[in-house]
């Protein structure tokens, strides 16, 4: 095997064009079976009530004049509301704009600030906790929130689904020919998140892309719905008629509770969860003997994680990894129970093109040689909104990732290193000019820099390296506290703070940010 690598290209993409219908037509062959299943609350659904509730949506918003380009933004924790809304926009024609839950003020600003939707979806958690942001856009005109409420300023989304009974066998759903079906958040090296372009081929690409298993085995996602890893890897496994558990949020004895009560037999995990599992002292009072298999991406998990996992629960019979980013709109490669090698991240998985190369000289790789991961393909992303991509892709329209890789003889790859400078915590990415520049802020700082900070439970923690400013009396305290008040959760300092004389830079002013791992403490306890 040498050269580029091509994954299965024989997808199937049906002439509407509209992954919204593909979901629905995959979706209405299960009919009765459970779909969702809320494991804080027990609330269920059908895959028939899931299209029903769906279609009813997607009338509201046909009615409503909603068209392809319009921008439908949704801002909510995990529940079945959610998944719902989802499949209606897709099914409208119109592009959904999946805003996470915990941004900070500035971060939901900047996201609508690219997306610029017409409506706003949200949770009644959300919607008091961003209410004056979204009231004073010019650019929303209506509001939706989910369960009931009094507010005459907002629509109420349990109406909207309860009081239609769209025929969801006849139902015309709009054609299409292109088009951004998704806008998802993608944080880069140079700053705030960038809105990336996921097309309806895309996602009908990585919809036919493999599961873990292909047993009817039931799954449980905590990963929120708004990130890549939750909602690609969950519409996956809706179209083929899987049933998932979700939570809205990890907490330990929830999650134990949720496998044992709903006999879950799959996770789908970032590594933080299994690093979790091997040293919990709580899971001998739960039955997860169910899970026989642990779905786990984000970032590669170590060997020796894996080892201890298998030692402490011998049911489970494959720990399967995988590798992919938003701008793949989710895998590049997977494996699965019937295909994998330890250590691995897997094959290449169908839809994609991927070749190895060498990062200063571009040149094509062959099997066992390091460079750096390029792909393109059917799933490959259109690009950010009112960003010029063209630095992102080479001259054959590959898009050039960043992380450094290898694949062996047999085609399983296998992730390195990364070129790019993100912080990855718990599957999380933080990049460190968006601290730095809040850091600058401070009126005591007179230099910043962050590093990341190695550590076994959450792969990383953002540190910050801080010269005073002269007579400056700050405390590592005050530096965490600033920053926590401007960052969602996963972007705080967990590493903690350093005072140093000055930062190591280029004579050009870069950040030589080799020296500063130098100067990485031993720490060897997580700050969680």
């Amino acid at each position: 095997m040498n050269g580029i690598i091509y994954g299965d290209q024989n997808i199937f993409l049906p002439s509407h064009g509209n992954f919204g219908r593909y979901l629905l037509d995959n979706i209405l062959k299960f009919k009765d079976k459970i779909a969702l299943i809320n494991g804080a609350s027990d609330e269920k659904i059908t895959f028939i009530e899931l299209a029903q509730r769906a279609v009813n949506f997607t009338s509201y918003l046909k009615e409503q004049g909603v068209k392809q380009n319009d921008v439908v933004a949704l801002c909510s924790e995990n529940r079945i509301e959610f998944m719902v809304t989802v499949i209606a926009v897709f099914s409208s024609g119109a592009t959904l704009a999946c805003i996470n839950n915990t941004y900070s003020d500035d971060e939901i600003t900047h996201s609508l600030d690219i997306a610029k939707p017409k409506y706003i979806v949200l949770s009644p958690v959300t919607h008091q906790k961003y209410d004056k942001i979204i009231k004073s856009r010019k650019d929303i005109e209506k509001i939706i929130v989910f369960e009931n409420t009094k507010n005459t300023d907002i629509i109420n989304f349990d109406d909207i689904v309860s009081k239609r009974n769209v025929d969801v066998n006849t139902y015309k759903h709009v054609d299409l020919k292109g088009g951004t079906a998704l806008i998802l958040y993608s944080s880069g090296t140079t700053g705030l998140a960038k809105g990336a372009k996921i097309t309806h081929t895309n996602l009908i690409t990585s919809a036919q892309q493999p599961l873990p298993s292909t047993r009817d085995l039931s799954t449980i996602f905590v990963a929120p719905w708004s990130s890549t890893m939750g909602l690609i890897c969950s519409l996956r496994e809706i179209v083929k008629g899987k049933t998932i558990a979700f939570l809205s949020r990890f907490n330990e004895r929830h999650y134990l509770n949720a496998i044992q009560k709903y006999k879950i037999a799959i996770l789908t995990v970032a590594p933080p969860v299994v690093v979790i599992l091997c040293k919990s002292t709580i899971a001998k009072e739960y039955d997860i003997s169910s899970v026989e298999i642990i779905h786990c991406g984000g970032a590669p998990l170590n060997k020796s994680v894996i080892t201890e996992l298998k030692s402490k629960y011998p049911h489970i019979k494959y720990l399967v990894q995988g590798y992919g980013m938003t701008e793949a709109t989710g895998s590049i490669t997977a494996e699965t129970e019937d295909e994998f090698k330890e250590g691995s991240v897997g094959k290449i998985v169908p839809g994609n093109i991927i070749k190895i190369v060498d990062v200063e000289t571009r040149k094509i790789l062959g099997p066992g040689q390091t460079g750096e991961v390029c792909v393109k393909g059917a799933a490959q992303f259109d690009g950010y909104i009112g960003k010029d991509s063209k630095d992102e892709f080479d001259e054959d329209g590959f898009y050039k990732t960043g992380d450094i890789a290898y694949y062996d003889e047999d085609g399983y790859f296998y992730v390195v290193d990364r070129i790019k400078e993100l912080i990855k915590y718990k599957a999380w990415q933080v990049p460190p000019s968006e601290l730095e520049d809040l850091l600058l802020q401070h009126p005591a700082v007179k230099d910043a820099a962050v590093s990341a900070l190695p550590d076994v439970l959450a792969g990383e923690l953002p540190i910050a390296f801080i010269v005073k400013q002269p007579n400056a009396k700050v405390t590592e305290r005050d530096v965490v506290e600033f920053i926590d008040k401007k960052v969602s959760p996963w972007k705080r300092l967990r590493g903690g703070v350093i005072f140093v004389q000055e930062i190591p830079r280029t004579s050009s002013g870069k950040i030589i940010r080799r020296k500063l791992r130098e100067m990485l403490p031993k720490l060897p306890a997580s700050k969680l």
